[in-house]
């Protein structure tokens, strides 16, 4: 019995860094999407150039990619109410005939976005109103905006990836830690070129153009 409980916490374990493995390569993969790869030397560059020293520069690039990391790791927390009523309640969704043939239309919907038939956005409004609320303020707030709206702009290449995460993780009964290590890679990895180019601000000329190839991309996901 004590064997097999150690192998079914091995088993855990694993398939929880696997998932957060999986969120770690989608996240490198919309960062080269036309929705966020334009956005880093954009964003690294306000960091750099508009703050007053360099290394207050360095320290709101820094804090702005652990905001990217803590916003997508925050979505992940209302599965965690749902898992603590009943933690039986995700793989009962993802078992339920009638949620799955939703799913696999949610999913056609996103493939016919990434074709490029539509754009998949979140209201523009939200956005609208985040980068004038970071305008008004200062200091971490104005930062934590900004990271926000960042979220909310790249949603229509985001979105299809993150609900590839959600639907791998519903089958699982511990689905919502799952869903959160994901979340969490998906946001490290989104977070990494604000950071890293924050640092050494001389590779952002080695950076390779936007172009069409985004697009094309984009179509193969």
């Amino acid at each position: 019995m004590a064997s097999e409980t150690c192998v079914l916490q091995d088993d855990g374990s694993s398939s929880i860094w696997n998932i957060f493995l999986l969120g770690f390569v989608g996240g490198l993969i919309a960062l080269l999407t036309p929705c966020v790869f334009p956005m880093i030397p954009l964003t690294v560059s306000f960091f750099t150039k508009q703050s007053n020293t360099k290394r207050q520069g360095l320290t709101n690039a820094l804090l702005y990619a652990f905001f990217i990391v803590l916003i997508y790791a925050l979505m992940s927390v209302p599965f965690h109410f749902l898992d603590s009523i009943n933690p039986e309640i995700l793989n009962t969704i993802s078992t339920n005939i009638l949620l799955n043939i939703f799913f696999f239309l949610i999913f056609l919907f996103f493939a016919f976005s990434f074709f490029g038939y539509y754009e998949l956005t979140l209201p523009s409004s939200w956005a609208n109103r985040l980068d004038f609320a970071s305008n008004k303020t200062g200091g971490i707030i104005r930062i934590f905006l900004m990271a926000l709206t960042l979220a909310i702009v790249s949603f229509s290449c985001t979105g299809p990836i993150l609900g590839s995460l959600l639907a791998g993780s519903l089958s699982s009964t511990e689905g919502a830690t799952q869903l959160s290590m994901g979340m969490t890679g998906f946001g490290l990895a989104l977070s990494l070129p604000f950071g890293l180019f924050a640092l050494f601000p001389n590779l952002l000329q080695s950076l390779p153009k936007s172009g069409g190839w985004m697009n094309t991309l984009k179509v193969v996901l």
